[in-house]
């Protein structure tokens, strides 16, 4: 049996060492029977937070790693460019 947690947003959650706010979650149920969700994230990466935006994902796990890509474009950009870039794109 599967155990299920319940929380009401907003909520945070850590990705990678990185705050990340959980601001909406929506589901979807398609018409081919696959259930979607539409989540509203806002990431804090080194004290800048981002502009929210949504992730449409399948279960926690496809939302965790699809906000690890995120988190992992950022590092590439601060470490090409520096935070005044990241600040730039982000907010």
């Amino acid at each position: 049996m599967e155990s299920s947690t319940f929380q009401i947003p907003p909520f945070f959650i850590e990705v990678d060492e990185i705050p990340v706010t959980i601001i909406e979650v929506l589901k979807t149920a398609l018409i081919s029977g696959e259930t979607w969700y539409h989540v509203v994230v806002q990431i804090n990466y080194k004290g800048i937070k981002s502009r929210r935006y949504t992730l449409d994902v399948k279960s926690e796990q496809d939302l965790i790693n699809k906000l690890k890509i995120e988190i992992t474009k950022l590092k590439i950009i601060e470490y090409t460019y520096g935070l005044p870039e990241v600040r730039r794109f982000i907010t």
